[in-house]
């Protein structure tokens, strides 16, 4: 019988040194007792997530991580995204987006592409309440649409039409993000003004969603601004929320093998991204909505989220821990440390406790988020593999520099779960109390 394999994706925890930190990364600077015990007895490597130029999200990063190649299969995060929240179907006529509820200034030229985070959760619904009411659209005849949000300034936009034809292949109005075939791919400089969506080609489809986006986003901006939720923002100083930015459009679903015709293996994924629920669906994963509740403490989240993935019955469990990602966007070095101090003295300790002996832990992250960047990046991300059968590769603590020197044998992220699979069976079938074959002692 095969191991448990717990894969925990420390969203965007990888880092570079940092001055303040003492020209240490977040995760060097941390004190990490538990990540650092299972490094004693583990072996680590550094793997690129999609390839050294794309900087990946949390959903081409979790489906490298299971195994099936971004570059490969990846369609956009669009559609995942309309697809999680049931905007979408498989061989609709239908596109997908992300949106950011924004505040812009044309007259100063000021762009707040996130709102400052400060957008709250009612505040959000009500906006989108809003938005429902006054139909935009309506002078485009079979078409209809979808809006949701889902916390902070995080949306989903989804437009389907019976009577014209819709397609993915236009350009991001958030100047942001720029498209490269499926991804999106931060701009390091942009002039803060939202831009016009534009086909990327001649097709039909791709000129009909431009002109598509374009109406929704002046008619949902005519919203926003005669919004109550934005007169009291103006009031308290905070900045309004004017403005809905489009990215990451997707129409097609990628067409991926079923996780356990792959492996062999049932699969369930924790996750809080809807593009992680879309890309559950398409292999045939259990999904499990894991994000911390209205004012819940986060340790009982961390407890909550602990008792569930010890019942989880799945041959593979896979915990996306958002902690450390938002420090990163928003330039805090000392706020990630805490989040990555906090996952492991509450979230993984609590993990290790009741111990499966031959259960294989799997650290790891879905992109890195350096602080000095505020955005993903598309540096490698340091891995950690820990198993009863493994032979230690002699590093020490769980970082990016110990992980550099590390015995982890590949170096991308879609080989890991596979390369797992092989040295796993292989030692399941000849060294049932051995060695791990294939780990490196020093």
């Amino acid at each position: 019988m095969k191991p448990k394999i717990y894969l925990l994706v420390l969203c965007g925890a990888g880092d570079r040194p940092i001055q303040v930190l003492g020209h240490r990364t977040p995760l060097e600077a941390a004190a990490t007792e538990h990540l650092d015990a299972l490094a004693e007895r583990g072996v680590q490597g550094m793997l690129t997530v999609i390839d050294d130029k794309i900087c990946p999200e949390s959903d081409s990063g979790i489906m490298a991580l299971l195994g099936y190649d971004p570059l490969r299969y990846y369609t956009g995060r669009g559609a995942l995204e309309a697809l999680g929240l049931g905007f979408m179907e498989p061989g609709d006529n239908a596109v997908g987006f992300r949106i950011n509820f924004a505040s812009y200034n044309a007259d100063d030229g000021t762009l707040d592409r996130r709102t400052a985070r400060d957008l709250s959760y009612d505040e959000q619904q009500q906006l989108v309440a809003e938005i429902r009411e006054a139909r935009p659209l309506r002078d485009f005849p079979g078409l209809s649409y979808a809006i949701l949000g889902f916390g902070r300034h995080r949306g989903i936009v989804c437009f389907k039409s019976a009577t014209f034809p819709l397609g993915a292949n236009v350009t991001n109005t958030d100047p942001g993000f720029r498209k490269v075939g499926p991804f999106g791919v931060p701009n390091d400089k942009f002039e803060p003004k939202p831009q016009e969506c534009l086909p990327l080609d001649d097709a039909e489809g791709s000129a009909m969603t431009a002109k598509v986006v374009n109406r929704f986003v002046r008619e949902t901006a005519e919203v926003l601004a005669r919004s109550d939720v934005n007169s009291q923002r103006r009031r308290r100083g905070a900045r309004p929320a004017n403005l809905l930015l489009f990215r990451d459009a997707g129409a097609q679903m990628p067409s991926l093998r079923s996780f356990s015709e792959r492996y062999g293996r049932t699969l369930s994924l924790y996750g809080q991204v809807p593009a992680e629920h879309g890309l559950c669906k398409l292999v045939g994963g259990k999904w499990n909505e894991s994000r911390l509740g209205p004012g819940e403490d986060e340790d009982d989240y961390y407890q909550r989220l602990v008792t569930a993935v010890r019942r989880d019955p799945s041959d593979v469990v896979v915990i996306h821990i958002k902690g450390a990602d938002e420090p990163g966007h928003d330039g805090l070095p000392h706020e990630k440390v805490r989040a990555i101090e906090r996952f492991d003295h509450v979230f993984l300790r609590r993990l290790l406790e009741v111990g499966e002996e031959d259960a294989v832990y799997v650290i790891t992250g879905d992109h890195t988020t350096p602080c000095e960047l505020g955005i993903h990046s598309a540096d490698p991300v340091p891995t950690l593999v820990s198993a009863r059968a493994l032979a230690a590769d002699g590093t020490r603590t769980f970082c990016e520099r110990e992980a550099a020197r590390g015995g982890l044998e590949v170096s991308r992220a879609a080989d890991l779960l596979p390369h797992l699979e092989r040295l796993l069976s292989a030692s399941a079938a000849s060294h049932p109390a051995g060695a791990f074959p294939g780990g490196t002692a020093r």
